[in-house]
């Protein structure tokens, strides 16, 4: 005799459907992680333009107090920022992606203010 083969009842995912559902998943992942690598660089940018400020307000104030002339000055080959003058010195590393101008023979005299210009930051 032979036995009929029931079939299951219980529902299911086809085979098209679990491929469509991970191809979507796969494209949202793949534009989430853009979007990381975006924000990462901005955030880079945006530090780097902090440091910098922060290190000509320092400096300002250090040949204010000390009353000392301090050159600042942009190392484009090797990527730092150095300030020299008296007894400061101090070096800060810039990101390779980045680029800045305006800082050639940059300095703050002895009273702490420099002659205006701009500064500008580009990259990413």
């Amino acid at each position: 005799m032979a036995k009929s083969l029931k079939r299951n009842k219980l529902a299911g995912f086809s085979l098209l459907e679990v491929i469509i559902t991970l191809g979507v998943c796969c494209g949202i992942l793949l534009i989430g992680s853009l979007q990381l690598k975006r924000y990462q660089e901005k955030l880079i940018f945006d530090n780097t333009v902090k440091r910098v400020t922060t290190a000509l307000d320092q400096t300002s104030r250090y040949s204010t107090i000390k009353e000392v002339t301090i050159c600042v000055s942009y190392l484009a080959k090797s990527n730092q920022i150095l300030f020299s003058g008296g007894k400061y010195h101090k070096s800060i590393p810039v990101d390779q992606n980045i680029k800045i101008t305006g800082l050639d023979h940059f300095k703050f005299n002895l009273t702490g203010y420099s002659k205006p210009g701009t500064v500008t930051f580009s990259g990413y």
